[in-house]
């Protein structure tokens, strides 16, 4: 530290709220640790270039160092330096700039670090998005104590040019010139994603942005289904881009693009890929684990049965990710990965890159622990090192800086499927208010609440004249004398079922559907239907009459074959007597796809009229979307899609 450097006005002596302690700003970090001194003439280190010096070094010492954003609960905001010793641990953090309350948002910021001047220490960069819809590119140069300059702002859209929540942005020297440049990945939303690169000015700003590699529509790639990593992974001193992608049929896979010299990429290589992982429970990182000037990819794994697992992937010769090893095995209760932040880089120095995490423990206490790379690329046992007293630190503020980023990992939306409800109660049919989407009406009510199929009841009129669409055995809830529906003609005799019309509820005035028309209501607007075939179907799909049951049976059929070729249909019955005979027909008929895809069920609470509140599914909900349900059954449909907002994509 300078001489000067005696500004112990940043000294941090206070504690977060409901800790007990010295007054100070509220939610600031205890501790000694003051700002680093901003000397000038700061030591050059070794060019922070691929496979050229430690990358994020900020003291010009050859050892990586860690970055971290705090966002204090009084609204101001830090950057904590943590300078990494000979043996890979770090000392107490410093202040390595500060700035007042309401300077930044931190939820609209997308931090990196990287060599952005290209003068051996290293940079931090952010973009920021604002209120006004503008998006700014900031840099922060390192000035070589572990401290940072103010900030300059360089890149800028204008407001309705860029949307901030849809960039998800990498740092590397993609042209390899020296100088880390930054490429932010695009999700436009609807399969046209395009990567943009910015290349790095001597001042440590950035040039306009160009199109550096972009998507077909309707590719199918999702980036929320993407975890990034940046690094030279091919040894030609370019920077290149990698991606483990989680599809929705429970593979993964890895993938990479080559950087080009003017700063762009190749198109992917696809490389190992295994369908025994959980997307959601591996994190990549990028790092030169061996030091042979070339990096690999390193993914964090969190199995279930609670063991934590380091897993290496080298590019191969054929030009693709594998050679799969394990490079770190913890066993079960070692740590939980949700609260790790993770970053790679050469903490002590030797020439190889290295695992470092903030731990945030149960307790409240904060601590840097290092898993130091051995000779050929594996990872040693951890050490720890700084360690903040219970309440000093608040884990969740702290922002971890590394060189690349990816989304949020959140979980693919299910298709909702939704299902009227019939009340549970005594005396279900006085109360029912007949809200099945057994018509148009309620198909289209179905769409507009998000459902993306419907699940519905389907009945036979007597002997199988007619398949009809309808939620009761009854006509209950219907206009004109009751009956049992399997006792009744479709348009014949004294009281036929054809032309009745819904008494009361939300579709009251409704009238009855054939399978056929109701089919065709759902194709028009694009739903998938689940169709249950009701038990007193059984009058006569098992009639004795062989020419009753045929004609029954081809009142079922003949509908899903006719339209089998456009149109997802799903059927199936929970009468133990008819579901063999209904796989038989449906098999026999060459639609045994119409059999599977049929969605989940985490419904916990019963439907009554009038309906209880949606709250009491959340918790079952929420293990849906844990286990990666991708179509999930439900009789509040408004209330799942409402309350699935901004927990899945």
């Amino acid at each position: 530290m300078a001489a000067g450097a005696a500004v112990l006005c940043f000294a941090l002596l206070g504690l977060s709220p409901g800790a007990g302690g010295a007054a100070a700003a509220p939610g600031q970090p205890a501790g000694t640790a003051a700002a680093f001194g901003g000397a000038a003439g700061a030591p050059a280190g070794p060019t922070a270039g691929p496979g050229a010096g430690a990358r994020h070094d900020y003291n010009g010492d050859g050892r990586s160092d860690l970055a971290a954003w705090y966002d204090y609960a009084d609204g101001h905001d830090a950057v904590r330096t943590f300078l990494a010793g000979g043996d890979g641990r770090f000392a107490a953090p410093g202040v390595g700039w500060e700035t007042p309350a309401g300077t930044y948002r931190v939820e609209k910021m997308k931090r990196l670090t990287g060599d952005f001047d290209g003068d051996g220490v290293g940079d931090l960069a952010a973009f920021h998005g604002y209120e006004d819809g503008r998006v700014t590119l900031l840099t922060w140069l390192g000035r070589g104590d572990g401290g940072f300059a103010s900030p300059l702002a360089s890149w800028t859209a204008a407001p309705g040019n860029w949307n901030f929540d849809a960039m998800t942005a990498q740092a590397g020297d993609f042209d390899g010139d020296g100088r880390d440049d930054v490429a932010v990945w695009y999700a436009y939303g609807d399969g046209s994603d395009k990567l943009f690169t910015m290349l790095a000015r001597p001042d440590g700003g950035f040039g306009g942005h160009f199109s550096s590699f972009q998507r077909a529509p309707g590719d199918g790639w999702h980036v929320n289904r993407m975890k990034f990593a940046a690094g030279d992974f091919d040894g030609d001193g370019r920077d290149d881009l990698a991606a483990l992608y989680g599809y929705r049929d429970g593979r993964v896979r890895l993938l990479w693009w080559a950087g080009r010299a003017d700063g762009g990429f190749a198109e992917p290589v696809h490389g190992w890929e295994t369908p025994g992982w959980t997307f959601r429970q591996a994190s990549l990182h990028a790092g030169d684990f061996d030091g042979d000037g070339r990096d690999e990819l390193a993914a964090w794994y969190d199995y279930a049965d609670g063991h934590d697992a380091v897993i290496g992937f080298r590019l191969g010769t054929d030009g693709k990710f594998g050679g799969r090893r394990d490079m770190l095995v913890l066993p079960a209760g070692s740590y939980d990965r949700s609260r790790m932040k993770i970053v790679t880089g050469d903490f002590d120095g030797d020439g190889r890159d290295d695992l470092a995490t903030l731990y945030g423990y149960a307790d409240g206490r904060v601590k840097t622990i290092t898993f130091t790379a051995e000779p050929d690329g594996a990872l040693g046992s951890p050490r720890h090192s700084w360690e903040s007293q219970p309440g000093n630190w608040t884990f969740g503020q702290v922002h971890m800086i590394e060189g690349y980023t990816s989304p949020a990992t959140l979980p693919y939306c299910p298709a909702v499927f939704g299902h009227g409800g019939y009340p549970q109660q005594p005396e279900a049919w006085r109360v029912d208010q007949i809200r099945a989407a057994n018509h148009p009406r309620g198909l289209a009510q179905e769409k507009s609440w998000g459902a993306a199929g419907v699940e519905a009841d389907l009945r036979l009129t007597k002997d199988g004249t007619k398949a009809v669409m309808w939620h009761n055995a009854t006509t209950n809830g219907l206009t004109g004398p009751s009956a049992a529906v399997s006792e009744l003609t479709w348009a014949s005799g004294a009281s036929p079922l054809k032309g009745r019309t819904i008494t009361r509820g939300p579709y009251a005035g409704e009238t009855v559907y054939t399978f056929r028309e109701w089919l065709d209501s759902a194709r028009s607007l694009g739903m998938v239907v689940l169709v249950e075939v009701k038990g007193e179907t059984k009058q006569s799909l098992l009639h004795s009459d062989p020419s009753v049951r045929d004609a029954a049976w081809n009142e079922v059929l003949a509908p899903i074959a006719e339209r089998v070729t456009s149109q997802e249909i799903m059927i199936y019955t929970h009468d133990e007597k008819l579901a063999p005979e209904l796989r038989s027909r449906i098999s026999a008929a060459g639609l045994s796809a119409a059999l599977t895809g049929s969605p989940d069920w985490y419904d916990v609470v019963d439907w009554q009229e009038p309906p209880p509140p949606a709250a009491g599914n959340h918790a079952s909900w929420q293990r849906a979307l844990d286990a990666d349900v991708t179509r999930l059954a439900t009789s509040w449909t408004k209330g799942l899609t409402d309350w699935m907002d901004g927990r899945c994509v």
